[in-house]
């Protein structure tokens, strides 16, 4: 009966548990840093998509037939963050180069780089099929 009418550890229970589950949430609310293996997959996906979102038109393949090269490292850019480096090499289907110079927007910023291949095909009359090699970096 004692026991019952003793309270004067209810409100330090209280406190601990207010403690606790305050310490929980900031837990689970503080973004964890991502892995290098996430930044890769992130890289990848962020490379087709850009990929597939210039050639969605044909824009890409008319680009590429034009051998306007600036325009193409333009269009890179601008759909690409300003913190990852991009470099594009554009192949025919005898993997041959056809880019003359770089199509990239500096020197690589980092060590681990994502390489991702595109086939893009000219929708002009005559058939051209072409192979991107498309790599990413992520500036740290």
């Amino acid at each position: 009966m004692r026991l019952l009418k003793d309270k004067r550890g209810g409100a330090r229970m209280i406190e601990a548990f207010l403690a606790a589950m305050m310490l929980l949430s900031c837990l689970t609310l503080v973004p964890t840093q991502p892995t290098h293996r996430d930044t890769n997959i992130n890289l990848n996906a962020k490379a087709e998509n850009v990929l597939l979102s210039l050639d969605c038109d044909g824009h890409l393949g008319k680009l590429i037939d034009q051998r306007d090269w600036r325009a193409l490292g333009t269009c890179l850019e601008a759909a690409l963050p300003i913190t990852v480096w991009f470099n594009l090499t554009v192949l025919d289907s005898d993997m041959h180069a056809l880019n003359e110079y770089p199509i990239c927007n500096g020197g690589a910023v980092n060590d681990e780089i994502v390489s991702v291949e595109y086939i893009c095909v000219s929708q002009n009359n005559l058939f051209a099929m072409y192979i991107l090699k498309l790599q990413l970096a992520v500036a740290n």
